[in-house]
């Protein structure tokens, strides 16, 4: 019985060294493939996705799609005394119709006209930290009537770094 034991034991061990090594050599593979993919995709683009970023960041449509990540996903790094946001307090289905109203209470329109309902989502689900009138309770929470958002601002500048910094090494 002793031997048995000791034996699939040994058994274990092997397949065990088997597995980590073959795995190990596919994710290598893949990771390699993917890099060399992505650098090719990378070199087809006049800009860098960076700079496309850039290009389009102070768009409406770029902020309502920065709005409904938050919403969707929550924002972490503000640092506000608030606290963070977590995300999902709306549905995903309601989170475009919250972003358009967002948009509109810093003289923002969307591409399509928010429904008459998303006044009154903002002022349920968001009011209670931004305000009803978005702008912030005070600095403890973000002020949403800002022209440019501060998590955008962040993100610009960041972009902005990265671009700067990829041009030096060129």
């Amino acid at each position: 019985m002793n031997k048995l034991i000791a034996s699939l034991f040994i058994l274990i061990i092997l397949y065990g060294i088997f597995n980590a090594y073959f795995s190990g050599t596919k994710s290598a593979r893949d990771h390699r493939q993917k890099t060399t993919a992505y650098h090719s995709h990378a070199k087809s683009h006049q800009a860098s996705h960076f700079e496309e970023e850039l290009s389009q960041i102070d768009t409406p449509e770029y902020a309502k799609q920065y709005i409904i990540s938050v919403i969707n996903h929550g924002s972490y790094d503000l640092g506000f005394v608030g606290g963070v946001m977590e995300g999902g307090y709306v549905s995903r289905e309601d989170a475009p119709k919250i972003a358009c109203y967002v948009l509109s209470l810093s003289g923002k329109k969307c591409s399509e006209p928010y429904p008459a309902d998303a006044e009154m989502f903002f002022t349920s689900v968001c009011g209670g930290c931004h305000g009803n009138d978005g702008k912030g309770l005070g600095g403890n929470y973000p002020d949403l009537t800002r022209e440019k958002l501060l998590g955008i601002e962040h993100r610009e500048a960041f972009l902005r770094e990265k671009v700067a910094r990829s041009k030096k090494e060129q």
